[in-house]
């Protein structure tokens, strides 16, 4: 791409979060929100399942922007290509399918268990009156 394409390369803003030590770029989760704040006149973060967000309330803020230390000190935001955007959205798409399939897996592994636990249980004439037994 020579410097006169590049300039007139549409850029995709690409914000992402971080929540303790789980990061993820806004979007990518159907309870993430991004709206102005009135007050401040700034952009912020809200996950309406949880009700946290980047906004500081009572001192405490429960989730932070990520990015590069820009002007001012202030967080900048990434800018991608199109192309780029397809990469990271096919990169999300591979590692969230990892992430299902590892979950399925742990779950058979965890109802083999458990229904050997049931078994020995039932061996011994032991009702499971208890709940001990999850599911």
């Amino acid at each position: 791409m020579d410097k006169l394409e590049e300039e007139n390369t549409m850029r995709i803003p690409i914000i992402k979060v971080r929540d303790g030590e789980c990061e993820h770029i806004v979007g990518t989760n159907s309870h993430d929100v991004l709206y102005v704040d009135k007050e401040s006149g700034g952009i912020q973060f809200l996950n309406i399942q949880c009700c946290e967000g980047t906004k500081k309330h009572d001192g405490e803020q429960t989730m932070q922007f990520v990015g590069e230390s820009g002007y001012f000190e202030d967080i900048q935001i990434q800018f991608v290509t199109v192309e780029e955007l397809i990469e990271l959205a096919l990169q999300n798409m591979e590692n969230g399918t990892e992430q299902k399939l590892k979950l399925h897996h742990m779950t058979r592994e965890y109802l083999k268990a458990k229904d050997k636990c049931r078994e020995k249980l039932e061996e011994e004439y032991i009702s499971d009156t208890s709940s001990a037994l999850l599911f």
